[in-house]
């Protein structure tokens, strides 16, 4: 019986290794290799860090030196000498008001007329402000004694209130007086030649003439006349 059952283990054995037939056996021995990755990781690229810029940076310019070489059109036909031309001296022309210290008749009470022969006027009053009051200007003429050595005729003038006498103007800077043919120096006063005319509604035109020869020095000066012209605002009629 216990025969029997080796005989039975034996055969299917046997009958087992039929089948490993096609079996290499030196592949069951061998060392098996090992399989490649299946995933091969790139190396990544080594990136390079961009440098930081400053967006508020300014630059600062480098000033360019340049020294201009200058030719004067005609120099090489210029010989310079060592004589200076003499210019004329221009003559500063100051007129002195009435009342300025060493002015001739600048004493108001002992008036003195000098250079002058006569002095005229077309009216006695100058009206302004609207209306139908004339005349709105006055003619003055002058005649003075050194008629070849007068060039100009300055005409000074200002205003004071015939009720307050101490309200009174400054002094006009002077005006020019026009030379006519006759030899007569001639002005037409306008209110607008008057400084604040508009401040006055009754008050005496005071005025005074003063000569000058080509070099501006003073040849005549007369008194101050107060009381012959008036300026009066006229009143509009309704």
């Amino acid at each position: 019986m216990k025969k029997l059952v080796q005989i039975l283990v034996l055969g299917i054995f046997l009958a087992g290794c039929s089948s490993l037939q096609n079996i290499n056996l030196p592949q069951l021995i061998a060392t098996p290799t090992a399989p490649p990755p299946t995933d091969t990781r790139t190396p990544a690229p080594t990136r390079t860090p961009i440098p930081t810029q400053n967006l508020f940076a300014t630059s600062t310019p480098t000033p360019l030196t340049f020294t201009p070489t200058v030719t004067m059109i005609g120099a090489e036909l210029f010989t310079p000498t060592s004589t200076a031309t003499d210019f004329p001296t221009p003559v500063q022309f100051t007129a002195r008001p009435p009342g300025a210290p060493g002015a001739w008749g600048d004493d108001y009470f002992t008036p003195q007329d000098t250079g002058f022969i006569n002095i005229l006027f077309s009216y006695h009053v100058i009206y302004w402000n609207e209306g139908p009051c004339m005349p709105r200007n006055i003619k003055i003429s002058a005649f003075v004694e050194d008629l070849i050595n007068t060039d100009k005729v300055l005409l000074f003038m200002r205003l004071r209130d015939k009720k307050n006498t101490l309200h009174l103007s400054d002094w006009g800077a002077g005006a020019i007086m026009i030379r006519d043919e006759n030899g007569s120096f001639n002005y037409n006063i306008r209110t607008f030649n008057i400084n604040d005319y508009y401040y006055y509604r009754d008050a005496w035109l005071e005025y005074q003439l003063v000569a000058y020869n080509k070099n501006m020095e003073e040849v005549g000066r007369t008194k101050i006349y107060d009381r012959n012209i008036s300026l009066g605002r006229c009143q509009p009629t309704r």
